[in-house]
């Protein structure tokens, strides 16, 4: 079994090769235990060090940094030591540490350990070397520094923060193996990809990426690209703000070397990927409409580009976020105009229907399923709602190897199953009764949602209003008079500011952030307030209701008009609640191959407009011209949206003697 959580920056020798291997078959048997190998500090440029390959550093969360000597020259060894640390105090003294950690002289007896003669047993030097819960917080902080996870010590600070809220918004960030090896280990290949699951830091790690790269080449063209106008605005203002914390001394040259845009974009500002590259090369530009697809746009742009007699690259380097929201020819068309590399981050559970996941996996280059930004419980109980695992009838069921590459434990007796989710280090040092943050309610309007609030804001005090965001499940028009009642409310009650997100397309510092479910992708909250009028069974649904829900890291709640028919998602939570994990019954072969056969289905249909579609069945059930229109105006949404042939096929009988008359 791999570990996720283990990184090794040093190059294998005859020297250090049994302690090595040593360390990696200890990972290997401890899979939640986090190490990293080093021999120098990444992502600081390169030090040399003439005694380094004679040494090994380990690094892992609550315990001493280890100075391991494999030579047989104490005072080499003793000067390496000195000038890592020394490198270590510049490197905290450029992200302010030092202000907080203050310098090595009052941090190295306690922090670190130089170990001359080891006596290869690395699970005794782990348990000698455990540090005081008091020490744990600092040494995190020099474990982010050496292998480049900055956080902001302004904002994390270095005591542990005394209320629920501080402890998980500033708990301190480390990479993992997975995403330490995308960031600091090249591939020979032109396109690199990353996938995981939402909150797995994909997102982050791009931005990590983008930094290296555009600081470390001096004349380079890198264009940062996604579907989303929302996330691609949010990305623009993030990363100046991240290149000055990160402290890039070059330049930010916008739109001569440096693109951060939507995927499409408009002929008359060349604000897109798509129209920069129309007017560099001088292809035909199709603009949006309803009839014009991705796929459409970039097939015709690559076989243009493919016929010019002289072709030049339009850039060095293409980032690629949200990869689910592409056809694949998009990716070609990327590799196509760019020089050196495209590095592409998506979703394998954006889609919690998708029918291809182990192929996703197999294919990629790094797989991320460690969430870090929504809590254990709320991930579980999202996954489950979403695809019916409570229910008797499921919507969706992974094969072992899909559940494993989303980051599940699988048990089962009998038909019963049980999946379950490793805990991660934001949420691990949180009492298990406070984790208990996914909640069901019976919806009773705009004055309950005011009351949750208050609820939020009493139990704590330093909740910001952008904290919280109300998102309304439901794509029926009501919503937005809904949420026009809910501003005045909050503005009157609460005295806050509201931000509707569907209007703004972006989120706003200090003002309650209400949205439907077009506009929250790739933003986190500590607190989201989902509301729907009923669990429907829409595939469509179930989607936009997981993805809504995970839009949360602390605490969701799920507000339902009618609890009726609901015992099975309120027992079915109450088991995660209770015992950490998904109890669900596990499909026999035929209803697995039943539920796949309807999603495939699913997914096909929706190829075709919904008027062939319905086109094709009124003709099959005989249904003349003059009633059609009847059948599609009384037919539930949900069939409309999820192409549900079975059932609309069932309306259509059931109602044949009425409309058709």
């Amino acid at each position: 079994m791999k570990n996720s959580l283990f990184y090794n920056h040093i190059s294998r020798t005859d020297l250090n090769n049994d302690l090595l291997e040593e360390i990696e078959n200890y990972a290997i048997n401890n899979p939640s235990a986090q190490l990293y190998l080093v021999s120098s500090i990444l992502g600081e440029g390169k030090n040399e060090y003439e005694y380094e390959d004679n040494v090994v550093v380990v690094l892992s969360p609550k315990h001493k940094i280890m100075f391991i000597n494999l030579g047989n020259d104490l005072e080499s060894f003793e000067e390496y030591c000195d000038d890592f640390i020394l490198d270590l105090n510049s490197t905290s003294n450029r992200y302010k540490y030092q202000d907080h950690l203050g310098r090595p002289r009052k941090w190295r007896h306690d922090l670190t350990i130089e170990i001359d003669s080891y006596d290869n047993n690395f699970s005794y030097l782990l348990a000698q070397n455990i540090l005081p819960i008091e020490l744990q917080r600092k040494n995190e902080l020099l474990i982010s520094l050496i292998t480049g996870s900055i956080n902001d010590i302004e904002k994390v600070g270095v005591d542990t923060p005394d209320n629920l809220l501080d402890k998980v918004k500033n708990s301190i960030m480390l990479f993992d193996g997975e995403q330490t090896r995308f960031i600091y280990k090249s591939l020979d290949q032109k396109r690199v990809s990353i996938q995981g699951l939402s909150g797995t830091g994909k997102t982050e790690l791009l931005m990590h990426k983008l930094k290296e790269l555009y600081s470390s080449e001096k004349e380079t063209k890198i264009f940062f690209t996604c579907h989303n106008n929302v996330l691609a605005d949010h990305l623009k203002q993030r990363v100046p703000k991240f290149f000055d914390f990160m402290k890039v001394d070059k330049q930010i040259q916008w739109n001569s070397q440096l693109w951060v845009e939507r995927a499409w974009g408009s002929k008359r500002d060349k604000d897109g990927l798509y129209a920069y590259i129309c007017d560099f090369y001088g292809l035909t530009f199709h603009p949006w409409s309803r009839n014009t697809t991705y796929e459409m746009i970039f097939t015709k742009a690559l076989e243009e580009i493919n016929q010019l007699e002289s072709y030049e690259y339009a850039f060095d380097y293409i980032l690629i976020d949200e990869k689910q929201d592409f056809p694949d020819v998009f990716f070609t068309l990327c590799e196509k105009i760019a020089k050196k590399k495209v590095y592409v981050a998506g979703d394998i559970f954006q889609d919690i229907f998708e029918n291809n996941i182990k192929q996703e996996v197999e294919n990629v280059d790094y797989v991320l399923n460690k969430c870090y930004r929504t809590a254990p419980n709320i991930l579980m109980f999202a996954h489950a709602i979403g695809m019916g695992l409570f229910e008797k009838s499921k919507l969706n069921w992974l094969e072992d190897s899909e559940w494993k590459a989303s980051g599940y434990q699988i048990n089962r007796d009998g038909e019963n199953v049980t999946l379950s989710r490793e805990s991660v280090r934001r949420f691990e040092d949180i009492e298990e009764k406070q984790l208990m943050n996914m909640n069901i309610v019976q919806h009773h309007g705009q004055d309950q949602v005011i009351g949750l609030i208050k609820e939020i804001v009493a139990k704590n005090p330093t909740v910001k209003p952008d904290d919280i965001a109300i998102i309304m499940i439901d794509t029926d028009s009501y919503i937005y008079n809904y949420l026009d009642v809910l501003q005045f409310k909050v503005r009157s009650e609460l005295g806050w500011e509201v931000n509707k997100s569907y209007e703004t397309k972006k989120k706003a510092p200090n003002e309650l952030f209400l949205s439907n479910i077009n506009n929250v992708k790739g933003l986190e909250f500590p607190f989201v307030i989902c509301i729907t009028s009923f669990i429907r069974s829409s595939y469509t649904y179930r989607n936009s209701l997981y993805t809504m829900l995970t839009r949360s890291f602390l605490q969701s709640y799920l507000l339902v008009n009618n609890l009726e028919n609901l015992d099975c998602q309120i027992n079915g939570l109450n088991n995660i609640n209770k015992f950490n994990c998904i109890v669900s019954t596990e499909p026999n072969p035929e209803e697995k191959a039943a539920i796949r056969r309807k999603i495939v289905k699913i997914k096909d249909e929706k190829n075709i407009s919904f008027y062939d579609f319905m086109k094709k069945i009124f003709k099959e059930l005989e249904i003349q011209q003059r009633y059609r229109k009847k059948f599609i105006q009384a037919m539930p949404e949900d069939y409309k949206v999820d192409f549900d042939e079975e059932n609309i096929k069932e309306f259509i009988e059931a109602n044949r003697k009425y409309y058709c008359k």
